[in-house]
């Protein structure tokens, strides 16, 4: 699939259907930072691999998605709606060209994970 967005454009994609989405960053396959503020790619680069990820804290939650070409990872609020936000990566994940969709329920981020996330912000 030819992409239609830019890693820069699909963030900004993101964060114009979502108030609630703090800050968010999109990797490459091999990790390499490619949209998104630099403070926050480390702590993405520690994540999981797995396709779909999510965890909250009171301070706010992290949500993640991955296919074969990209990686995309987005600070919420605590009130973001799970559904409504994995289903934006998705569409922001195809909009930049990948040939597969994650699958399958989100693999549960522990607390330390999400909270050295959300100190990235």
């Amino acid at each position: 699939m030819t992409a239609s967005l830019t890693p820069a454009l699909a963030l900004e994609f993101i964060t114009a259907l979502s108030a609630d989405i703090r800050a968010g960053i999109v990797l490459g396959a091999g990790g390499e930072h490619l949209a998104g503020p630099a403070a926050l790619a480390e702590a993405a680069r520690a994540l999981p691999d797995a396709p779909h990820l999510e965890g909250g804290t009171a301070r706010g939650a992290v949500f993640a998605a991955r296919d074969e070409r990209h990686t995309i990872v987005v600070v919420t609020g605590p009130f973001a709606l799970p559904r409504v936000t994995r289903l934006d990566l998705e569409t922001a994940l195809s909009a930049l060209g990948g040939q597969t969709s994650p699958t399958g329920p989100p693999q549960r981020l522990d607390d330390p994970l999400v909270s050295a996330v959300l100190r990235a912000v």
